[in-house]
């Protein structure tokens, strides 16, 4: 059954159409890939670099004899200390963005112990809001759309669950107004953008006569010759269906677009990411690489953005700004070009080094 469109298709619904679904049959088959730190260090090899090894995660990068960067885990020496610290709060990032006059959802952060101030904050913003953990990593813990008491003490639990403790966010969870769009991770490194992919939440297109559980399960399996994307994906039972209101017994009607997740979660729960970097209008462009500025000492990062159009940055707004966001998914979408993020880097620690 073809999709079609609602009668008030979404931002995301209105790019599964234009651009997803008719790529159906162009699924990428991936028949091997490479972890985060390993594409960065082929790409140090392929620039004439050698790769030294000082402890388990760190290593440095030689030329010609001469130190020109280096690696901690997964970030790079284009990352400064005071970045990384910056970067681990949401909330400190969002201020960052701010003063920058990047266009961020109004929010706030909030001690985990004051719910009833939370309740206040929603009321007082009069829209739906997203929840989330200040320190948290990977899309975690997030909850979109939030509009009663209920939901909001809902999101709350699911936020404290997931954050991660650190000494500058510790007790905090940041609220802030929901802003529908696409979900656009754009990679910029220096003043370039080296790659940007829209991330898909898992969906299914109903038939009127399948269950969810068993158009699900076809995906699945319709994804298993893409080693990146077979690695991946997530058990759907009715736990995992039960924030979009489904059960695996539901059916959902002949082409109607269903999310099976309320966020693209591109780790664990079957989202997708789709290449787009020629795609991006310039505006977009400069509004991600403003977003990377915003830090001090912040050289490359993924910038995440929700768009409600990509020919457009007009109420376009940047939602974080993440060193440590893995590089696996430019290097192979599920659809589009791959593009070599680890080499732009590679690049510009050579350029820096030349200065």
């Amino acid at each position: 059954m073809a999709p079609r469109s609602a009668a008030r298709p979404t931002a995301t619904e209105r790019f599964i159409l234009d651009y997803v679904e008719p790529r159906r049959a162009q699924l990428r088959t991936w028949t091997g890939t490479l972890a985060h730190d390993v594409l960065i260090q082929r790409a140090a090899h392929r620039k004439s670099m050698t790769v030294k090894q000082i402890s388990e995660s760190n290593r440095v990068f030689f030329l010609s004899d001469v130190v020109v960067g280096g690696m901690d885990a997964v970030i790079t020496s284009l990352v400064s200390h005071q970045a990384r610290r910056i970067s681990r709060s949401k909330q400190m990032t969002k201020r960052y963005l701010e003063a920058s006059e990047v266009p961020t959802p109004k929010g706030k952060a909030i001690n985990t112990t004051e719910f009833s101030r939370a309740v206040k904050y929603m009321k007082a913003l009069g829209k739906p809001v997203a929840v989330k953990p200040s320190s948290g990593r990977t899309g975690k813990g997030i909850t979109t759309n939030v509009t009663t008491e209920t939901e909001l003490r809902q999101a709350w639990a699911k936020a404290m669950a997931a954050r991660s403790v650190t000494a500058e966010t510790k007790y905090q969870m940041v609220m802030e107004a929901h802003h529908p769009g696409l979900d656009v991770r754009v990679f910029v490194v220096g003043q370039t953008v080296a790659g940007a992919v829209a991330r898909v939440p898992f969906y299914i297109v109903g038939d009127g006569l399948t269950t969810v559980g068993g158009l699900a399960d076809a995906e699945i399996e319709r994804r298993s010759s893409n080693a990146y994307l077979a690695a991946r994906q997530p058990e759907v039972t009715d736990e995992f269906l039960a924030p979009v209101g489904l059960t695996r017994a539901s059916v959902v009607e002949a082409g109607k677009i269903q999310p099976l997740t309320p966020i693209a979660d591109t780790v664990r729960g079957g989202g997708l990411a789709v290449d787009i970097t020629d795609q991006l209008s310039d505006d977009i462009r400069d509004l991600a690489v403003d977003g990377l500025w915003s830090i001090p000492g912040l050289n490359a990062a993924a910038v995440d953005l929700l768009v409600p159009s990509l020919d457009s940055a007009e109420g376009a707004v940047a939602l974080e700004v993440n060193p440590y966001a893995n590089i696996t998914e430019f290097h192979y979408p599920a659809y589009g070009e791959p593009r070599r993020v680890a080499d732009a880097i590679m690049e510009h620690i050579l350029e820096r080094a030349s200065r």
